[in-house]
C-alpha cells in the first residue's frame, strides 16, 4: 500500500479525497511520489498534486461497471423515447434541509447539481438536458449561463414555453 506524507496530511490508497478549488471527490488508487491518482465519482481517473486534495469523510465512490454494446445501444433508445432528462434545480428539490443556508451556500448547491448533471450527460453521451430553474430574480438563470458558456460542443437555449413558462433551460450536446 503506498502512503504519502506532506507537511501536513498523510494520504493512502483507499482514502476518499476532495480537490480543493474544483467539486471533484474519488478514491485514491495511485500514488506515486506526491502525484495522486484518484478514481471520481463519474469512474475516471484524474491525478492531482498532493496539496491539491483534502480528505472527504462523507463520500461513497460508486463502482463504475462497463456495459456491453448491446446494452448501451437499449439504453440509449430508452432515453430518447422518453425525452431529455429534466433537472429541477429548486433547492427544495436538491436538499431536504435549506432553512438555515444562506442564498449563496443555496446557489452553489443549484450550479454544483449543473455541473455534476453536465459530467453525468457528456459521461453518458446525452443529447440534450433540460434544467428548470423557475422565474424568481433571474441570479440562477445567469449564474447557470457562465458555467455552461465554459463548456464546449453545446448549444443552449429556452426549453419549451408552452411547458416550463419561460423558467427551463435546455442544453444539447452537439457531437462531430
Amino acid at each position: 500500500m503506498a502512503v504519502f506524507l506532506s507537511d501536513e496530511m498523510m494520504f493512502k490508497t483507499g482514502d476518499r479525497v476532495r480537490v480543493l478549488d474544483d467539486d471533484q471527490k474519488g478514491e485514491i488508487i495511485r500514488i506515486h511520489k506526491n502525484r495522486i491518482t484518484i478514481l471520481n465519482e463519474f469512474g475516471f481517473e484524474e491525478t492531482y498534486n498532493s496539496t491539491e486534495l483534502i480528505p472527504d469523510k462523507g463520500f461513497e465512490v460508486e463502482t463504475v461497471i462497463s456495459e456491453t454494446d448491446e446494452k448501451k445501444t437499449e439504453t440509449a433508445k430508452s432515453k430518447e423515447v422518453s425525452g431529455p432528462k429534466e433537472i429541477d434545480l429548486h433547492i427544495g428539490q436538491l436538499t431536504d434541509s435549506y432553512s438555515n443556508l444562506t442564498n449563496f451556500e443555496m446557489l452553489q448547491i443549484q450550479l454544483g447539481t449543473v455541473k455534476e448533471e453536465m459530467e453525468l450527460a457528456i459521461s453518458q453521451r446525452q443529447k440534450k438536458l433540460i434544467f428548470i430553474h423557475g422565474h424568481g430574480s433571474g441570479k440562477l438563470k445567469a449564474e447557470m449561463m457562465k458555467l455552461l458558456k465554459r463548456y464546449r460542443n453545446i448549444e443552449i437555449y429556452d426549453a419549451s414555453f408552452r411547458k416550463y413558462k419561460g423558467g427551463a433551460t435546455t442544453v444539447e450536446f452537439k457531437r462531430f
